[in-house]
């Protein structure tokens, strides 16, 4: 816990994501009050920067059809949160370290979950499948169950 403090003091010095050792990330932690509660309703609102901004246009131009869910909002705030969710995408130009989270993704590639870029399942791959199924987790896309501090944009590994 301390040494999460640490980096996030390092990280404010620095003025953006930072690597942990580990390979996690620590990110600026979503400061848009309607995404904060519109998609955190239903599961952790997730930082911009896991996706490039075409994934966040598709995600948010389907919401009727969101994972099976209908996840409609009122055109106002849907169109809010789709500026806020792709100023702040992956490879936005103010997104600092955002090439770090498109490395490996095809320039042709909109992928609709976090889960499915390089970066995660580089982070990832040496957790077995049968972790992300257990009751405590229930799916790969929980962060907060593994990562304590993800609300707050510090995804590294917790001891």
């Amino acid at each position: 816990m301390k040494r999460i403090a640490i980096l996030s003091c390092i990280a404010t010095l620095l003025g953006g994501a930072v690597a942990f050792a580990e390979g996690g990330a620590l990110v600026p932690p979503i400061t848009d009050a309607a995404t904060l509660k519109e998609c955190g309703a239903c599961h952790m609102a997730f930082p911009p920067q896991f996706l490039p901004a075409r994934s966040w246009e598709k995600l948010m131009g389907g919401l009727a059809n969101h994972f099976g869910e209908n996840a409609s909002l009122p055109e106002a705030t849907r169109a809010a949160i789709a500026a806020y969710l792709t100023a702040h995408a992956a490879d936005a130009p103010t997104t600092k370290h955002g090439r770090r989270f498109m490395r490996g993704i095809a320039t042709a590639a909109t992928p609709l979950r976090v889960t499915q870029t390089p970066f995660w399942q580089d982070g990832h791959s040496e957790i077995s499948p049968g972790r992300f199924a257990s009751p405590a987790v229930k799916t790969a896309a929980n962060c907060t169950a593994c990562h304590r501090d993800a609300a707050q944009g510090a995804f590294g590994e917790d001891e």
